[in-house]
């Protein structure tokens, strides 16, 4: 018997924005149509509130959710639940009494809340661009294309490696795609959240990512290795991105590549991601 609560509509809200371009759908409502469609059995109960639509919807968590917390309140606590967060914030809510297990995406933002809250680290994933042209000849060393100003790691990159790196600005996401086509190392800087879209796009466009962090937020850390498809540098460890990527034979490349179009499908889609939360919960 599959276990799902049943909760208002309100708390529902079907994805209101598209970032980044072609994620016309959130993970989190993806995981719940399937969920549904293939009538799941899991021990713990999902509840499937749709966070970050919700958050988006209520001013990014800055207006009244006094409704929300209230039926979290009201939940059975005899029971286990689990969910699934995107929102780089994590949970808003109050939930130190109730047992519920976490699938977060974003690792944590601006806003402090309990480590219970962020969760059990899933990728922060999104749909592919349909054009993407995985085998292009890469020409680009390694590159990064984004808002830049916003965020401190960001600008030290740019400080240190704009004249060795492709390193430009927010611009039109066909030249942002046609960059990372191009690129065998694309740099992923933590930006508002703690982790970043890029790691995902970056292994769907057939690039190496180079995750950037102060805070590290590692997907399906139980897993695989992070560093079979891609290379970890804590923001301390910044000047040293050009000989470590300049020193990367042909040979770890191409093993980087194989690699990570395995973990892509397994782990970074959202069916392989989907498959991988139940799987955990079966465990």
């Amino acid at each position: 018997m599959v276990k799902i609560e049943k909760i208002p509509n309100i708390f529902q809200v079907r994805t209101n924005h598209e970032y980044p371009l072609y994620n016309t759908m959130i993970f989190e409502e993806y995981f719940f149509n399937y969920f549904m469609e293939n009538n799941i059995d899991v021990e713990r109960t999902y509840l499937p509130v749709l966070w970050t639509n919700f958050y988006i919807g209520r001013d990014y968590g800055n207006s009244d959710m006094s409704d929300l917390q209230e039926y979290l309140n009201s939940l059975d606590r005899s029971r286990k639940y689990f969910t699934v967060v995107q929102y780089d914030d994590g949970m808003l809510q109050n939930i130190d009494d109730l047992d519920l297990f976490i699938f977060g995406s974003g690792g944590g933002g601006r806003k402090i809340v309990p480590d219970k809250n962020l969760g059990y680290p899933i990728p922060l994933i999104c749909t592919p661009n349909p054009n993407i042209r995985e085998s292009r000849y890469k020409d680009i060393l390694c590159s990064f294309v984004g808002t830049i100003e916003n965020y401190s790691i960001r600008r030290k990159i740019k400080g240190l490696y704009s004249d060795d790196f492709f390193i430009q600005g927010k611009i039109g996401y066909h030249l942002f795609s046609d960059v990372m086509e191009r690129s065998i190392f694309s740099l992923c800087p933590r930006g508002y959240g703690a982790t970043s879209f890029r790691i995902c796009e970056s292994l769907q466009h057939g690039s190496i990512p180079v995750y950037v962090y102060d805070k590290l937020w590692i997907p399906w850390i139980d897993e695989f290795d992070f560093n079979d498809i891609g290379i970890l540098i804590h923001e301390n460890g910044i000047e040293n991105i050009k000989n470590i990527v300049g020193g990367k034979t042909e040979n770890e490349i191409s093993e980087y590549n194989k690699n990570g179009q395995k973990i892509y499908r397994q782990y970074f889609s959202f069916e392989g991601c989907a498959k991988q939360i139940i799987k955990k919960l079966c465990k």
